[in-house]
């Protein structure tokens, strides 16, 4: 299975609310870098990536799009 990043961000706080209601719309979720990013906080260069299955790309950016508006 073939993962695409469709948010990246410096701090996990900021995609854990979006993860959590892809989740709850069956789409698998997985946050890349998490841990590497909770460790090395003092550096930018790091960031955490929200991937889905490029199977659910289109179905999350929807349902992203729709969180945005409300």
């Amino acid at each position: 299975m073939k993962f695409v990043t469709i948010k990246e961000s410096h701090a996990v706080s900021d995609l854990l609310v979006l993860k959590s209601k892809l989740e709850s719309e069956g789409i698998t979720c997985f946050l890349k870098n998490e841990l590497t990013t909770q460790i090395m906080s003092h550096m930018a260069t790091f960031t955490v990536e929200l991937q889905v299955s490029s199977s659910d790309v289109k179905k999350a950016k929807e349902i992203m799009k729709g969180a945005n508006k409300h």
